[in-house]
């Protein structure tokens, strides 16, 4: 995710520069034509330029906004993800039952905080389609995760585990029915939570809306120095090149940010929030291990 408030040209120019180039090389050779070779024919003065430009800004403004508005849910379901994990470890350390003296209970109520912690780094690479393994195996230890390795969801697996810890604390006289059920609940909105990751991430934009603006905007781009030439001349390439510029910016800047789960800038801080969770949640369990936290490089979080 960039957080800087100014415009990263640097990001945006490699994205952009190949189609402005053979553009802008296509505005000089028809001014330099029309000027000096007297290709007046070129020049398309009835091209409705004005009429064009504003189908095809409102066709832009609703890709981008599709786009937006699908990085912004993504971002608001990870949000409810770092508050559902705080609720549901605070529940869990403070509403169990537990003997101090009785190791078997406290490991068993540890043990589902420690899950949760899992679960969160599970879902991020399940959305960016990574082996989660490594990164589980110090988190729950090599006999747990090896146990997980049969699951094609493993984030799914986690939460069915943390659900018989809780079922198995019930059984142990730690938890009664009515505190069970709030943290049933708990769990549900975590599954809800990964169903709606889900659903963003398989259902891409339509194909239209994504494909289609591109060849719209090559398309008005070389009609822009037919429709500029007559009237500034050899300053058409100077015209053409802004405008074309915007256009192909809104462009690559929607589709950049239409698939929020997919490990570049653009995306969801997964890693940098998962790895929020882990020390906010070894805080509340005191453990209070030795993890940096992810910090943004060069303005950019991931």
């Amino acid at each position: 995710m960039i957080l800087r408030d100014s415009i990263p040209l640097q990001r945006l120019w490699p994205r952009t520069y190949k189609r402005l180039l053979v553009l802008v090389a296509f505005d000089c050779a028809v001014a330099a034509l029309y000027v000096f070779g007297d290709w007046h024919w070129l020049s398309l003065d009835a091209l409705p330029l004005g009429t064009l430009g504003s189908a095809l800004t409102i066709f832009l403004a609703f890709r981008a906004n599709a786009a937006y508005g699908r990085w912004w849910e993504a971002r608001q379901l990870w949000g409810q993800l770092v508050n559902t994990s705080r609720a549901l470890s605070r529940q869990v350390l403070t509403a169990l039952d537990v003997d101090d003296s009785n190791p078997q209970q406290v490991d068993l109520r540890n043990d589902i905080v420690v899950h949760q912690i899992a679960f969160v780094h599970a879902l991020r690479c399940h959305l960016r389609k990574q082996n989660p393994f490594p990164e589980l195996a110090g988190v729950l230890g090599r006999a747990q995760t090896d146990a997980l390795r049969g699951y094609g969801n493993v984030p799914n697996a986690l939460t069915l585990r943390m659900a018989e810890q809780l079922q198995q604390a019930r059984e142990l006289g730690m938890l009664d029915s009515l505190r069970w059920s709030s943290l049933d609940t708990s769990l549900t909105t975590l599954a809800n939570i990964q169903g709606s990751c889900e659903r963003i991430k398989n259902t891409p934009l339509p194909r239209q809306f994504s494909s289609l603006p591109r060849v719209l905007v090559d398309a008005y781009c070389w009609l822009v120095p037919l429709a500029l030439v007559s009237g500034l001349g050899i300053f058409t390439p100077v015209a053409s090149a802004l405008i074309s510029f915007t256009l192909i910016a809104i462009d690559t800047a929607s589709g950049a940010i239409e698939d929020p789960f997919e490990n570049t800038v653009n995306d969801t801080p997964m890693t940098a929030l998962s790895r929020g969770i882990e020390l906010t949640l070894r805080e509340m369990l005191d453990q209070r291990k030795a993890l940096p936290e992810v910090r943004a490089i060069d303005g950019f979080v991931y």
